[in-house]
């Protein structure tokens, strides 16, 4: 008899600080979860391409314009990213190349700093939280046109996993990443 493998099911919940100006605590499923993504790790061959949530979270909490989530499976936090809605504007601009509106650039939300942490590896985890992020860019900017990232030309695993969930190459390279060329991926949202 053939088992057939399953999704797990993946929640994208954002961990964003909350308004510190009104000195308001983050509900205790947050915090909690913020100090779960901080303990993860990507397999070591894939750090140099997502980074870490030690390393990115603080940052996207620094800016407006990024809402990190965590991707939880069982009630447990299994990986990380962020929703940054700014992103790079010229970059972002020529992934909508064709598609541009006549009021301006297309909203489009960019995905950084993704991941699924090494224990959680394996088990379709990362394709689940994949197929579930236009839903989560449409929230993050109503209106927004398209889902974009970029990936590294080396991280062959990845761009096959973001291509096969629903990810469409647009055939650009960005150029200005620290690890070397990366392709420029687009899911349309419209």
């Amino acid at each position: 008899m053939t088992q057939s493998r399953t999704t797990p099911l993946v929640e994208l919940v954002d961990i964003s600080v909350p308004d510190q100006a009104t000195g308001h605590l983050a509900e205790p499923r947050v915090a909690r979860l913020r100090d779960a993504v901080l303990a993860l790790a990507p397999r070591a061959d894939q750090e140099e391409f997502s980074g870490r949530a030690r390393d990115t979270l603080p940052v996207a909490d620094q800016d407006p314009y990024r809402s990190p989530f965590a991707i939880v499976c069982d009630g447990d936090a299994a990986g990380f990213g962020v929703l940054d809605v700014q992103g790079y504007p010229d970059e972002l601009a020529a992934v909508d190349a064709g598609h541009a509106s006549p009021s301006g650039p297309v909203p489009v939300v960019l995905l950084r700093a993704f991941y699924v942490g090494v224990a959680w590896q394996g088990r379709g985890i990362g394709g689940a939280a994949i197929r579930a992020l236009p839903e989560a860019a449409r929230k993050a900017l109503p209106g927004a046109r398209a889902l974009a990232l970029t990936v590294n030309v080396r991280n062959t695993g990845a761009t096959a996993a973001y291509l096969a969930c629903g990810f469409a190459d647009t055939g650009r390279l960005y150029l200005g990443g620290d690890a070397g060329p990366q392709h420029v991926l687009r899911w349309a949202l419209d």
